[in-house]
Order: C-alpha cells, then sequence, then structure tokens
C-alpha cells in the first residue's frame, strides 16, 4: 500500500517550509497507524526550476480537485511557465461567475502543502484550505471537500501532533472500512471456496501484507463478536450415532443479528452443514441440527459466527470453544 506527502522543498530566500510536524514524524505516524508496511513516497515542490516539480504539481491539483464535491462547481488547474524555470500557479475556476477565479501563485501556493495522500485518494490537506478554495465563504458555507469516508480529505494543523495524530487515526479506520466495503463486494461475486488472500490481493490490486494486517488486527471484528455467547445440548452424547443437538445464542449487543451462520467443527459430523438463526438485541436465539461423534471422549467443538457478509472474513473472526461427553 503506497501513501505520498506532497510538501514545498526548502530553497534559499525562503522560510522553511516542511512540515512542522516532521517528516520523519509524520512518515512514523502514518505506518502506526494505518500499516507498519506502508510505503511512503516523499513528493517534494519546489516554486520554481524543475520540469519534475511542474510535473508533481500536476498530480497534487489532480488529487486534490477529485476529493472536491462536484456540486461546488469549481475546477482546479495548473499553469506551468516553461520561459520562467517552470514555475507553476494554480487556477481555482468557478461555475457561472464572471471575473471571480483565483490565482494561487509563489508565496500563496503555501496554503495547499504539506498534504498527504492514501492509495491515490487526498487524505489530509492543511487547516483552512477549504476556505482558502471557496469564493466567497461565511459560516452558512459548506466545506468544499467531500466527507472523508467518500474520498475527502481531512484538514489539518500541521503544527499540532495531537491534531495531526488524530486525524491519520481517522484516515486509518475510514481506509479500513473502504477496503472492507470492496472485499465484501468482491467475495459476493466470488465461490467462497475458491478465494485465498494472494488471489484477492492481486485481483483487487491490494498488498497481501495489509490484507493480512488488517484482518489479523481485528479490522473484520464488529464490536458485537465479543458479545456472543454459545451454548449447546445436550452434554453428552453417544458415540457414532446421531443425536438432536440446540446450538443456543446469546447476544448482549445492541444489534439484531439476521442470518447469523454458525460454522461447528471438531471430531464430528453435523448435518446440516450450514447452520444459521436470527439473534434479536439482548436476546437469545437457536437453531437445532443433528450431530454424530467420530470419536469418543470430552470432544472439543469450536464455533465461528459470522453474519452473510462476514463469511470471506470467516478464518479471522473469533472462535468459540464448546465440549462434549461422548460415550
Amino acid at each position: 500500500m503506497n501513501a505520498e506527502i506532497y510538501y514545498l522543498d526548502e530553497r534559499p530566500g525562503y522560510q522553511q517550509s516542511s512540515p512542522p510536524y516532521g517528516l520523519a514524524e509524520l512518515i512514523e505516524e502514518l505506518q502506526t497507524q494505518i500499516y507498519p508496511g506502508l510505503n511512503v513516497t516523499l513528493r517534494p515542490i519546489t516554486l520554481q526550476g524543475e520540469r519534475e516539480a511542474a510535473e508533481l504539481g500536476r498530480q497534487y491539483v489532480k488529487l486534490l480537485q477529485a476529493s472536491i464535491r462536484p456540486d461546488k462547481g469549481f475546477k482546479l488547474d495548473i499553469t506551468v511557465l516553461e520561459h520562467s524555470g517552470y514555475r507553476f500557479y494554480i487556477y481555482v475556476y468557478y461555475a457561472f461567475a464572471y471575473n471571480a477565479n483565483k490565482k494561487f501563485q509563489q508565496d500563496k501556493l503555501r496554503v495547499f502543502f504539506p498534504a498527504v495522500a492514501v492509495r491515490d485518494r487526498m487524505a489530509l490537506v492543511p487547516a483552512g484550505l477549504g476556505k482558502e478554495l471557496e469564493q466567497n465563504w461565511n459560516e452558512q458555507l459548506t466545506s468544499p471537500f467531500k466527507p472523508l469516508a467518500i474520498g475527502g480529505p481531512a484538514e489539518v494543523s500541521f503544527g499540532d501532533p495531537p491534531a495531526v495524530k488524530a486525524a491519520i487515526a481517522q484516515v486509518a479506520q475510514t481506509t479500513r472500512d473502504v477496503l472492507l466495503r470492496e472485499i465484501r463486494a468482491y467475495a459476493s461475486h466470488h465461490n467462497l471456496a475458491d478465494i485465498d488472500l494472494p488471489t484477492m490481493a492481486r485481483d483487487m490490486d491490494i498488498d497481501i501484507g495489509y490484507l493480512q494486517h488488517l484482518f489479523a488486527a481485528g479490522g473484520i471484528q464488529h464490536a458485537f463478536h465479543n458479545q456472543l455467547k454459545c451454548e449447546i445440548a445436550p452434554g453428552k452424547i453417544v458415540f457414532d450415532r446421531w443425536t438432536k443437538m440446540t446450538l443456543s445464542v446469546r447476544n448482549d449487543s445492541d444489534l439484531s443479528l439476521s442470518q447469523l451462520e454458525a460454522k461447528v467443527s471438531g471430531q464430528v459430523e453435523i448435518r446440516p452443514a450450514r447452520l444459521r438463526l436470527d439473534v434479536p438485541a439482548h436476546s437469545t436465539g437457536s437453531v437445532q441440527f443433528s450431530l454424530k461423534p467420530i470419536d469418543r471422549g470430552d470432544l472439543l467443538l469450536e464455533v465461528v459466527l459470522a453474519l452473510p457478509d462476514e463469511q470471506v472474513f470467516s478464518s479471522w473472526l473469533p472462535v468459540q470453544h464448546l465440549w462434549l461427553e461422548c460415550d
């Protein structure tokens, strides 16, 4: 998984323009909260002098434009003056406005930097940038940026370390949420038996290391999983004989769980193979099935509970253990 930090490079005659929070600290925080293997690339931009800086400016403008709400009706663009040492300006064009466009050049460009993009989406921009982009700003106007959950950036003061940490935490959670939605959509169009991490990572163009980190870190575990408790009856059965069983699930969460699937495994045969039940909030649901032990003694059963859209994550969901006595 990739991230980029766009910032103005320091040049003689210009004040320090690297992130006040510190590049090293910013990278460390991104890798700590999003993913330890996050590949962070620095994108230093000079105000004039190099063709590469102008190209990075174009990349930045494209990312920023994609994060702006379409209904705001304005468009960002960049103009490069090659005869002036590849100096570039950023323009804001407002729809249906006559002679009301803004031009950001030289020192005015500093309001755009630093900025952080994650997975080719603008994630963090300087506090106040939204206000600068608006044609006219007052307390009634909404931010020009999309909400963070649907591809917009968080505005943050890079000179405030606690604020930066909090903003990166939001970005990390949003990144997880977006990827989980993409994974569920992917799984809904494939046979679950055919899905493995390498295939999923290749098809979705996601770093396999991040997928493992996402699952292992509990990104797919909703809070309610730790508020479910299973019981099975009867607790004593006969070897090599089918017995009618009842699996009960107590739901102490505030969520009503529909079509919860219970996967039971151990030294037993189960019929039917798929057990589903509805469990209202703060209630108990049950499902009946047949079980035949294939070994004697104390038998350990493993039960995994998953909602329909969590089946692809079943290997990482919490496991509950139940004991049966078999004569």
